[in-house]
């Protein structure tokens, strides 16, 4: 279902609402008067300024693309290095130099399972 902006006539906020499309009208939660639904601004503002997480209210604005790629880093390091070396498909001088393992005092191999930045 989408979502339209609707804005009171009265008190003129603006709310946006899942509906159907055949809905023009509705009424205010505010004053109770008449909202019309709103045209869509297709020259707006193009910030990310929808809430993410409802339950957290986290709001992604100018720093969406920082969070994604951290996001993307934290994938690689604990879901793809581990597999890569699990497959056993490259050397162990590849492994060593892109830092995916390392060898502890007791000369055992462990899987670099975090960033470099969080290490």
């Amino acid at each position: 279902m989408p979502k339209y902006t609707y804005k009171c006539s009265k008190c003129e906020i603006k709310e946006q609402f899942y509906c159907i499309s055949t809905v023009k009208t509705t009424e205010c939660p505010m004053c109770k008067g008449v909202m019309n639904r709103q045209m869509p601004n297709l020259a707006g503002s193009s910030d990310v300024s929808e809430t993410v997480d409802k339950y957290t209210n986290i709001q992604h604005k100018n720093d969406h693309g920082k969070i994604m790629k951290a996001r993307k880093q934290e994938y690689y390091w604990t879901v793809e290095v581990p597999r890569m070396v699990a497959t056993g498909t490259y050397t162990m001088e590849t492994m060593l130099e892109n830092g995916w393992i390392y060898f502890d005092d007791k000369k055992e191999m462990h899987i670099q399972d975090k960033p470099p930045h969080r290490r």
